[in-house]
């Protein structure tokens, strides 16, 4: 009976502990619904706040449209005046207004149009750049990228932009690697593409950057094989290591891809003209050649290490016999192999390549040397009156006399 009065008890104690239980959850749900309802009122009041942001930037550019199609208005005026500078600049301005897509591309492509009749070419390339970077589904995309190569053209026979409407012999730089570039970038392969690259390869080799020459070099032979501008990339590629190998070349790498290039072309190209040149720039590798080895066998040779040093002997003098440096080789080689005889100075080497010339002599034409006016049937100057005898050379005779002797004629 004790154990059943403390059960209830306890029981009895426990109730109050549940109500206490109920009434904080019932306190916190309502707390819930009041935040849920400030959130809900918060979210109402920034709704209705974007849509009448909304609306106000749907007005303004309603505004900005119809302003634009105003410039876009004067722009076709001046542009019938002649005024194409200043159109030019008003069909920028409709273009930045506006924010129809369509009206932005005609801004663009009336805006290019009046740069090229202002000869502005640089400019144009600018308009032409954002029409093909932004509006490519507008636009005729072959006709802008053969107009970009056809203004790079022009930049490279030597247009140069108009700085100041008032000062026109005040010219901008010059932009024909940045539009050549972009016009590769575009079309790689468009029909002018090789010749571009071919100007690209010079102007670089000019700049001192033979990297980026051989680049576009190998871009010619890899993208344009069996054309014109692929015969002239294999003479470049190979003038390029030959230069490089002429300034200086520690290991024979320029040296080695030089007589590759070359012997690649002669082997290609059996009849060109160019060959005498291919034997040349042959030769003069081979002195390179063969001035290294030389020197790393003297090298070699001072330190003590002649096994090294009669290794690049005997290269010398097997590979690079007909250059100045063999005979050198020999006697050394000599003087550190006893077993080797060296060739008297005067026994005759290869002969080195040298021009052929053929003389032909100016033909022969019948024409009268020197045409006497009277008889150039008027073609030349009339016949001179002879002054001779008008002229008084005596100046003894007083003045008076003189005028009175020339009045008869």
């Amino acid at each position: 009976m004790d154990e059943l009065a403390a059960t209830e008890s306890k029981t009895e104690t426990d109730a109050p502990s549940s109500e206490k239980t109920e009434e904080a959850v019932a306190e916190s749900t309502a707390e819930e619904a009041v935040s849920e309802s400030e959130l809900t009122a918060d979210e109402a009041r920034d709704a209705e706040l974007e849509a009448k942001k909304e609306e106000e930037n749907a007005s303004r550019r309603a505004k900005n449209d119809a302003t634009a199609l105003e410039v876009f208005q004067k722009a076709l005026d001046l542009e019938r005046e002649g005024e194409y500078r200043k159109a030019a600049k008003r069909y920028l301005d409709a273009e930045l207004l506006t924010s129809d897509k369509t009206v932005k591309a005609n801004a663009l492509s009336n805006a290019a149009r009046a740069y090229r009749q202002a000869e502005l070419y640089g400019k144009e390339f600018d308009c032409i750049e954002r029409l093909i970077s932004e509006h490519m589904s507008r636009i005729d995309f072959t006709g802008a990228v053969n107009r970009e190569y056809e203004i790079a053209d022009a930049f490279f026979n030597g247009h140069r932009d108009a700085m100041f409407e008032w000062l026109p012999f005040i010219k901008d730089s010059d932009r024909f690697l940045e539009i050549s570039e972009a016009a590769l970038r575009n079309a790689p392969c468009a029909e002018p593409a090789g010749a571009v690259r071919l100007r690209l390869a010079r102007m670089y080799l000019d700049a001192q950057k033979p990297d980026q020459s051989i680049e576009k070099f190998k871009e010619v032979l890899q993208l344009h094989p069996g054309t014109d501008s692929a015969y002239y990339a294999e003479l470049g590629l190979a003038d390029v290591y030959c230069q490089l190998a002429e300034r200086g070349d520690g290991d024979g790498r320029w040296a080695t891809l030089a007589l590759e290039q070359l012997a690649h072309f002669e082997e290609n190209n059996p009849e060109a003209p160019e060959i005498q040149w291919v034997k040349e720039q042959r030769l003069a590798i081979d002195k390179i050649q063969a001035k290294r080895l030389h020197d790393l066998a003297k090298y070699h040779h001072r330190n003590g290490r002649d096994d090294l040093a009669e290794h690049y002997l005997n290269q010398v003098v097997q590979r690079y016999g007909e250059t100045e440096h063999a005979i050198p080789s020999e006697k050394l080689l000599a003087e550190i192999d006893e077993t080797y005889e060296a060739p008297p100075d005067a026994m005759p080497r290869k002969d080195p390549a040298h021009y052929d010339f053929v003389r032909h002599p100016i033909p022969l034409e019948d024409s009268d040397l020197l045409i006497a006016p009277e008889s150039s049937d008027g073609k030349w100057l009339l016949p001179i009156r002879d002054l001779k005898k008008d002229i008084k050379t005596d100046s003894r005779e007083s003045y008076e006399e003189r005028a009175g002797s020339n009045e008869a004629y």
